[in-house]
Formats: structure tokens, C-alpha cells, sequence
């Protein structure tokens, strides 16, 4: 028989994810049982063998127990996971309200700026392969990718198995810091409650964080096995806008006591110029959308759209730009994408005066007596 290492250390990281956390809810547990009266008095005394037979039993109950709590983590990462930052900006650009701020933190945090092309990738797949057996909702995306990655690539398959084997482990061992910190505060220990509470979010922490990286590499080993295989092609998808290029906004704030401020940011070309964030239109994306993401990813504001300012056509190295723009407002500041353009906040006046190009004051001064009507 071949010795296959990443089996074994999916195996070992199994058998610890279950038997280690409830070793330790069995010693936390044991120090209160002992201090009770009447269990003392209703338990036989166990030492040696019976006591440390005792011990792993209640260990393996106990760690199931655990297991089996810590899956409903599972529900909060799945929240948590439609939410990532191309849903932020559906919900902006269709709602006109920004995902709070705590809850755009945690995404950061975990998924950084995903855009759930993979998984949108993989599903896409998926459907084409399980539609003719009209079993396109039987099974979800993450476990389709494990069952083909199974016959396909075992290798890659170990290595999703390894991301989710440590997944589990840090999922149970919130569960024991859950019961320490609840029996430190029963017992006044406030120096054991104070490091459970510390250690809490950072072990939730990494287990989104490797159940995150399970999920994406289950994803990205399927496409390059479709890739590879060169049998499936996704058609692109038409926009509604089809003359369009490219969307973006004239973005205003309303800062207390001071005048109100228009934003400019540096252009993509080699020459310093002074214009408005703006972008190209991604395959099958909705107008507002693109307009919400440029203006987040060259600034770091999230913005709402206000009204509709009009077209605004240019050419760029002969290459025709019809560009759509909209009146937006600073709902919320964020991470952006592009640190190596700056972004500045201006009034009126200055905003005219530094914006470089004719049509850029002129939408300024539309946007201007938009916002008044307002």
C-alpha cells in the first residue's frame, strides 16, 4: 500500500478537529464536575486506566458535540460570503444604501476584494454539464467541484481537503474558547475570560479564512480543467447598452460647515490629468453597477447615484469612448483598488480649474444644478 501523505494529514487534522477540542472541553468541564457535591457523591472514582478510559470517551463525545455546534458557523460564513464586494455594489447601485460598515470590514478582512468570478465560473460549468440530466440545483457549486476534482485530479482534491480539514479544526475551537470564556466569567477568572474573548475573533478569523481558501481553489482547479480540456466555451454576455463603453459619475460630498466637494481622480495615461472616475463596462454589467465600481475602485468611495447627467463621447488614440454619467453621492469611504492614482476632493470652483479637459467643467456645472433641484 502507497503512503500518501496528504490523505493522512486530511486524516490526522479529522481525528484532532473532534478528539483535541473535546480533550479540552473534558479537562474545562472535569474542574466543575469535581467541584460539585453532588456529582462527587454519584460518580465512582476513576483512576488509572478506567480514569483514562473515561477521559477519551468523554473526549470523543464532547468533540462531536463540538463538531456538530460549530457547524452552524458554517451559516454565518455563508452570509457573510454574499456579501463580498461585487454584491456591495448591486446592493448600492439598485438600493442607494451601502452594506454597514462592520459588515464591509469582516468582508475585507476575510475576502479581501472578491468579486465572485470563480464561483460564478464554476456555476456556469456546472450548468452546462448537469442541464441535459436537469439536475442543475441537485448539488451545489463547492461539492460539484469536489466530486469532479475526485476522478479528475486527486491531487488537486487533497489539496482542497487540507484547506477544509483546518477549516473544521479552527470551526471546533471556537466552541472551546465559546465555554471557556462563559465558565471564566462563572468562576470571576477575568484573566481567562479576557483571552478567550482575545483569541475568539482571531480563531473565527481563520476559519473563514481557510474555508475560503477550500471553496476558491475547489473553483479555480475545475475551470483549468475545463480550460484544459478546451470542450466548453461561454458565450458572452449581452449588455443592454450595447453602444455604450464605458460608465462613471460626477461625485459630490456635503462635508459640515463647509462647501460642498466634487471629487477628481488622476487618469490611467502616462500625462497627469485631472478627470472623472469612470470605466469600462464589464461583460453582462448593469450601467449603475459599473458606475459604482469604478468610482469605489479609483477613489475608495462608495457612491450612490442620484440622477442621469447624460453622455459623454471622447476619443482615446483613435478608439471612439461613449461613456455614461450620473450624479453620485459619498455614502461611505472604503478600500480602493488603484493607489497609484491620486484622488482629490474640491470645491466648484477648484474642481473647474483643475479638471483638464472642457467637457469635464461643463459636467460639473450640470451637476451643480442637479444637485440644487435636489
Amino acid at each position: 500500500m502507497d503512503f500518501e501523505p496528504q490523505k493522512f494529514f486530511v486524516g490526522l487534522i479529522d481525528f484532532f478537529s473532534i478528539l483535541l477540542p473535546g480533550a479540552l472541553l473534558t479537562f474545562l468541564l472535569k474542574g466543575e464536575l469535581q467541584q460539585s457535591a453532588w456529582v462527587a457523591q454519584r460518580l465512582p472514582e476513576l483512576d488509572g486506566a478506567k480514569g483514562w478510559a473515561a477521559f477519551v470517551v468523554a473526549s470523543y463525545v464532547l468533540g462531536h458535540l463540538a463538531f456538530l455546534l460549530g457547524s452552524w458557523l458554517d451559516e454565518f460564513y455563508d452570509w457573510l460570503r454574499r456579501r463580498t464586494q461585487n454584491n456591495q455594489i448591486k446592493q448600492l447601485a439598485r438600493r442607494g444604501r451601502p452594506v454597514r460598515w462592520w459588515i464591509r470590514l469582516l468582508v475585507w478582512l476575510v475576502f479581501k476584494r472578491e468579486t465572485d468570478l470563480a464561483v460564478q465560473r464554476a456555476g456556469t460549468i456546472k450548468a452546462l454539464y448537469l442541464s441535459p440530466l436537469r439536475a442543475k440545483k441537485a448539488i451545489n457549486h463547492f461539492q460539484w467541484c469536489k466530486a469532479v476534482l475526485t476522478t479528475e485530479s486527486p491531487t488537486g482534491l487533497a489539496t482542497v481537503q487540507r484547506f477544509e480539514a483546518d477549516s473544521k479544526f479552527f470551526r471546533c475551537f471556537v466552541i472551546v474558547l465559546l465555554v471557556l470564556v462563559a465558565l471564566a466569567l462563572l468562576n470571576h477568572h477575568r484573566g481567562w475570560a479576557i483571552a478567550g474573548a482575545a483569541l475568539l475573533p482571531l480563531t473565527l478569523w481563520r476559519f473563514m479564512d481557510q474555508r475560503y481558501k477550500a471553496t476558491n481553489h475547489a473553483y479555480w482547479s475545475v475551470i483549468t480543467l475545463a480550460g484544459q480540456k478546451g470542450q466548453i466555451k461561454i458565450e458572452k454576455t449581452a449588455r443592454a447598452n450595447s453602444d455604450l463603453t464605458h460608465a462613471g459619475g460626477v461625485v459630490f460630498r456635503k462635508p459640515w460647515f463647509r462647501q460642498v466637494r466634487y471629487l477628481l481622480v488622476e487618469s490611467s495615461g502616462g500625462s497627469i490629468e485631472w478627470v472623472l472616475p469612470k470605466g469600462k463596462i464589464e461583460d453582462g454589467e448593469d450601467l449603475r453597477e459599473t458606475a459604482v465600481r469604478e468610482v469605489h475602485e479609483e477613489s475608495g468611495v462608495w457612491a450612490r447615484i442620484c440622477c442621469d447627467l447624460g453622455r459623454l463621447s471622447y476619443s482615446v488614440n483613435g478608439k471612439e469612448i461613449r461613456t455614461q454619467i450620473f450624479l453620485m453621492e459619498q455614502a461611505a469611504r472604503g478600500f480602493r483598488n488603484e493607489y497609484t492614482r491620486k484622488n482629490k476632493w474640491r470645491t466648484l470652483e477648484q474642481a473647474k480649474q483643475r479638471a483638464t479637459h472642457l467637457a469635464t467643467r461643463e459636467l460639473l456645472d450640470l451637476a451643480e444644478k442637479h444637485r440644487l433641484r435636489k
